[in-house]
Formats: C-alpha cells, structure tokens, sequence
C-alpha cells in the first residue's frame, strides 16, 4: 500500500507539472525561468545575425582608428588573456532592409561571418521606418546590456571583453542608422520609407529610437555601471535636434487605432525620460492618447496586447489607477480568448511575428506592474505557454547555434534549456542546402492535424523580429529596463 501511495503521489506530481505548463505537447520542465532566459538568448541571437552578418541593409565600415579606439575603451590589459577578436567578414548596416530569406548561400564556418550572408537576391530593399526604429532601439538595448559591469565585466577584468566591444559596435551602428533617419526626414520632418509610403506607427517607432539614442549619448554613467562609454554630448544633441524635429512633426499627428495609439503612448514615454525640455508636453500628450486608446476597439490578439501594453506604460507613468482597471481588464479580455491546452487564440489562425512581440510583450508588462489587479499566477502560466507554442514549438525560432557558438565561455555554464529549445534545430540541420539563419521566421499558422502551430513564412521580416526582439529582452527589466522611468 505505501508503494502504490507513493506511485500515486508520484503521478500526481507529473500530472501537477504537466497542467502547471498547461501546453498539450510541451515539456514539464518548461518554467517561466526558462522562457526568460531563451527570450534573452533568441533576442541576441537575431539581432547579431542582422546587423553584422545577413547583409541586409547599406553597409558600412567604421574607420580603423575609431575601431581601435573601441578596444581601448573596453580592455584596460590586453596582455590578460581576455582580448577582442573581430570576426573576419563582419558587415555593419548604416540602413537596414525590409527583409529577406535567412538561408544560407555558402557553407558556414562559425568564425567567418562572411559565410554567414544571406541571398542578396531575396531581399526587399525597402528602408522602412519601422525596421529602422526597432533595430536601432534592439542595438541600443543591448548596448546597454554588454555594460552591465556585474555581467560583462569592466574595462580592468579578465572576462568579456569581446562582448564589451560589441557593446561598442552596437552603439556605433544606432549612431549611424540615426545619422541615416535624421539625413532623410522630409520638409515636413517625417520619415518616409524609401518606397514612398508613410507609415504612421514606423513614425513613432522612429520617434522612440531617436529619444533613447539621445539619451544613451548624454548620460553620464549607464544603469549598473560605472562610467559610460558611449557617452558623445556633441553627437547627442545633434540626435536631440532630430528628435525634436520629428516630435514636432508628430504634433499635428492624431494617432488612428489602437496599434498606432499604443506605439505613440510608448514612444513619448521615451521622450519625456530622455529630452528634459519636452518631457511636460510629451506627458500631456501621451495622457491624450492614452485617453483615446482606452475606448479604441481592439479585436485580434495583437491589437488587444498592443493596447494592454500601452494602457500599462500610460498607468505606470502618471499613476492614475483609470489606466491600471483599464488595463486590467484588458489583460482579462487577452487570457479569457486563450487556450492553455493547444497554445492558441480561439479564432486566431495565424500570428505575425509582431503579433507575438506585441503579445509577449503585453503579458511581460502585465507581470511586472499590474500586481494584485490581475491573477498572477495566471499571468505567468499565460507567459510561459504562449512563448512554448509560439515561438518554441511553431519553429518562429528557425534554428540556435551550439552553445561555444555567440557566447563567451564564462556563459556557457547554465542549463542548456536556457540557450534553447531542444527541438528546434542547429543552423545547419534547419532546412535547405547550407541551413537556416538563427533568427525568427515571419509568420505563423496553425496545422490543425499537427496541434500546433508551424512556419507559414520563413522569410524575416526586420521590422517584427527586431520588435520581438526588444520585448524578449525586456524579460529581463532588471538589466535591461525598457519601461523607462521620469526623472
């Protein structure tokens, strides 16, 4: 009898795992821990196969004296063991495409980036002002990221160096994709996509970018470090001044939809914490808009996670508890139309890849600042199926390299779940001749035969794997915060 009691004790202590995931199919160690440090990891993994491997964009070079320079700024003694290294074929982006196939066109040797391009021939030229926007904000983020000194160490450490250079890079590469969207705001200062369409929310994307670019160049000291090595006043406040142009411009600007108004809310959040002289007009403006999108109709789940998301920065930031009920009770709406057991939307069929950054992203927002007005617990069950589904189980993720591959051997200790999904295959095995880029596929769909969702369209879409890729690492806002707090 004690043994059958223990068995059943066991079971039911599987069965307690198994409905705690909740996902028919997912893994029983699958935990809320896991997704956050996968979201890290897939996050870096793309944007560094963007901006300095793809080849998708205008390429640029930076002067090999500023390049050295960047060294000495990050390695105080190159004679510790601990030096940079910079890849053979590395190809930087003043401007960044549309988007493109992530196969690859040649046999891979993981140090030369010059076998990692992708097919030159798949790619919409296209400058869009959301791509811009997004990845400038990703390159920012992580720049902020590679000068956590707890994480990457200081100038005078043994360990990271090379991570703190390409802290260095990504700084250097938003300067020029800034100095790009600056040089080609029209007479009416606003951004138009090379192809002549004027994207409204690419707008305030573009906004939002420029505002936290201007910032992360005038600060004294970055966030957990003590110093800054961006820090360019006179190349801030030329940033400041085409911050304030396309700000300007917004000003005639009343935002349409809920997408739209969301976006405009998060990005004068951003430029009320980083431009003092705009930041009492920014707030009364995004209270307006805050104000507009509370009765803005939201029917698919990337519209309602848009307007979760952007309710939560308007309560966060003025402390009124109409925009946190608001929020609430739109985070109910969001879960009320999930299904835990086939991770998935009840009548939503397929999802963009911005639709899981604006959802993830919503949900992320939700645990960290609604508290006891939402059920937390179901908030982080929330979080960890749909990223499972969505991005684990789908194959969103097309493929992750091997462990030595992209991480330094001081973060190569952790559990291998953390790096990511066991069934989502290395960049070689992911499909075609020479395989698969490690970055985000741009849709979604669901197989009904399967259960679960698969890749519709393994093109990568800039604009939407950079969003997911900011959201993913907000996971992480201890860090990296991208809920930007006033002064």
């Amino acid at each position: 009898m004690k043994r059958i009691g223990l068995l059943l004790t066991a079971l039911a202590l599987v069965g307690a795992a198994r409905a705690g995931a909740g996902l028919e199919g997912g893994r029983p160690d699958f935990t809320p821990t896991v997704a956050e440090e996968e979201g890290y990891w897939y996050s870096r993994y793309n944007l560094g196969n963007l901006v300095m491997r793809s080849g998708l964009g205008l390429p640029f070079a930076p002067p090999k004296a500023a390049v050295q320079k960047m060294i000495r700024a990050v390695d105080a003694n190159p004679a510790d063991g601990d030096t940079v290294r910079i890849p053979p074929g590395i190809t930087l982006l003043a401007a960044v495409y549309k988007g493109g196939d992530p196969h690859y066109v040649t046999k891979v040797v993981p140090k030369d980036f010059a076998t990692q391009r992708w097919d030159p021939a798949t790619f919409d030229k296209t400058v869009t002002a959301r791509a811009m926007g997004w990845t400038m904000m990703k390159e920012l983020e992580w720049a902020k990221q590679f000068h956590v000194d707890s994480h990457f160490g200081t100038p005078k450490d043994d360990f990271g160096a090379q991570w703190r250079f390409v802290g260095m890079v990504m700084a250097a590469s938003a300067k020029r994709q800034g100095a790009y969207l600056a040089a080609h705001l029209n007479e009416a200062g606003l951004f138009p996509d090379s192809d002549g369409r004027l994207d409204w929310t690419g707008q305030w994307v573009g906004l939002e970018a420029l505002a936290n670019l201007t910032g992360l160049l005038a600060a004294e000291k970055m966030p957990h470090s003590a110093q800054n090595r961006y820090r360019d006043p006179a190349a801030a406040k030329k940033f400041q001044a085409a911050t304030e142009r396309l700000y300007k411009a917004l000003t005639w600007r009343v935002p349409s939809g809920a997408v739209e108004e969301a976006q405009a809310v998060q990005a004068l959040v951003w430029v009320a914490a980083n431009l003092p002289e705009l930041r009492e007009d920014a707030e009364a403006r995004l209270r307006k808009w805050a104000l507009l999108l509370a009765s803005a109709p939201a029917r698919t789940p990337g519209e309602k996670a848009y307007k979760l998301r952007g309710l939560i920065e308007a309560y966060r930031v003025s402390d009124d508890p109409f925009f946190k009920r608001l929020a609430a009770r739109t985070f109910r709406d969001l879960a009320a139309g999930y299904n835990f057991t086939h991770g998935m939307f009840k009548g939503a069929m397929s999802h963009t890849i911005d639709d899981v950054a604006a959802i993830m992203g919503a949900i992320n927002a939700s645990r960290l600042f609604l508290g006891e007005a939402i059920d937390q617990d179901l908030a982080t069950r929330f979080f960890t199926n749909f990223f499972e589904s969505a991005v684990n189980l789908s194959g969103l993720q097309q493929s992750v390299p091997p462990i030595p591959v992209a991480k330094g051997k001081f973060e190569q200790d952790e559990n291998p779940l953390f790096y990511g999904y066991p069934s989502i295959p290395k960049p070689p095995m992911a499909g075609g001749r020479f395989g698969i880029a490690p970055v985000f596929a741009s849709r979604i769909a669901w197989d009904a035969e399967a259960k679960r969702f698969k890749v519709k369209d393994r093109r990568f879409d800039s604009a939407g794997a950079m969003h997911a890729a900011n959201a993913f690492i907000w996971f992480h806002n201890d860090e990296v915060n991208g809920f930007p707090e006033l002064p």
